[in-house]
């Protein structure tokens, strides 16, 4: 097996976690991917409060391995700023029934005090880790190590990883703008050994891995595990419609873009005709996390309807090297023994 500071610190068996994708990655996800070693992340930003600890008490019935929660927790969603959360909340009441159902799973990001109550289930529940991303505040790392929660912080920048540092997290995930979701402007292969050299942390390397050449290749930069997000959206356990997911096994290179169209923050998803129409448009956003309101049920339909042609549906170019749907738990176990039988192999011999 290979050991790294990620398995050390967790006691888990591989270097592997499963991305916190809002919406795809579910409980029935987190357990597969922990039960097979490796450490499952929810992607808790949707939920609404009482969601959250649904999804929680099931992870917790599922399996007693190590798990992790992902927040986002920057100004805009924690302010208590009534001025600041107006404008969202008047594209939400815009909204029709029909429209506020559709995007129940992303209600939370445009719910003033939500956010905060997601805060406050996810410490109460202390799982093993929390992941942070947009912001690394200094009180909710505090907290989490009064609680022994380990923080992960996930960054697409030198400087957004210094910061990280700077605040106290236990580990560092430096995603390349090659991964699916939110994402920035740097290669993973150039960010990962960048970030390296400038914290003390340990550092796990997200974008572009799919499999245990690409985890192989980010143990070799220096990395203590890999952050992996689109190949588990090939799974059963994963959430989203079957299009969705079929989508992902016949994609290529060149069916994803970056967008904001979605969410009004960086966005590499697949192609479509909203993305293209926005992009012609020459429209601007209503920001993060008002975009949200102003792109409507396409937030949601590409997930639940498997609209393809409307529907946000993050992923990232590994999209060109996954080919079949696999079980999660299978997922991680082939990753790894791939890895360890290349690092083997290109192993100095005496």
């Amino acid at each position: 097996m290979i050991q790294t500071a990620l398995t050390e610190a967790l006691g888990i068996a591989h270097p592997i976690c499963s991305a916190g994708m809002a919406r795809v990655a579910q409980a029935e996800l987190v357990v597969a991917v922990s039960n097979a070693g490796g450490m499952g992340c929810l992607g808790s930003a949707g939920f609404m409060p009482d969601t959250l600890r649904d999804q929680i008490e099931t992870i917790k019935r599922g399996t007693d391995k190590p798990f992790a929660a992902n927040l986002l927790l920057p100004d805009a969603l924690t302010t208590e700023d009534e001025q600041q959360w107006a404008p969202v909340r008047e594209l939400w009441d815009s909204l029709d029934d029909q429209e506020r159902t559709k995007l129940s799973g992303i209600e939370a990001l445009l719910t003033p005090g939500a956010v905060a109550d997601q805060v406050q289930i996810v410490l109460d529940a202390a799982p093993t880790a929390v992941v942070l991303t947009f912001a690394t505040p200094d009180w909710f790392i505090r907290e989490c190590k009064e609680r022994g929660i380990q923080v992960f912080a996930l960054v697409g920048s030198v400087g957004k990883a210094r910061e990280a540092s700077a605040a106290g997290v236990d580990f560092i995930v430096a995603q390349g703008t090659e991964a699916g979701g939110h994402t920035g402007y740097v290669s993973t292969m150039t960010l990962v050994p960048a970030v390296i050299d400038e914290v003390d942390q340990p550092v796990l390397a997200a974008g572009g891995i799919a499999d245990g050449r690409g985890l192989a290749a980010a143990l070799a930069l220096g990395a203590a595990g890999a952050w992996v997000g689109t190949r588990f959206i090939a799974s059963p356990e994963a959430f989203g419609h079957s299009a969705f997911k079929q989508r992902v096994l016949d994609g290529t290179f060149k069916d994803t873009t970056i967008t904001h169209s979605y969410s009004g923050k960086r966005m590499r998803a697949f192609a479509n005709k909203w993305t293209s129409e926005w992009e012609a448009s020459g429209a601007q956003t209503s920001g993060f996390p008002g975009q949200y309101a102003v792109a409507g049920p396409r937030v949601e339909t590409g997930y639940q309807d498997g609209d393809l042609d409307f529907g946000m549906m993050p992923a990232g170019q590994t999209i060109q090297l996954v080919h079949e749907s696999a079980p999660a738990g299978h997922i991680v176990e082939q990753m790894a023994a791939q890895a360890e039988a290349i690092l083997r192999r290109i192993a100095p011999r005496d």
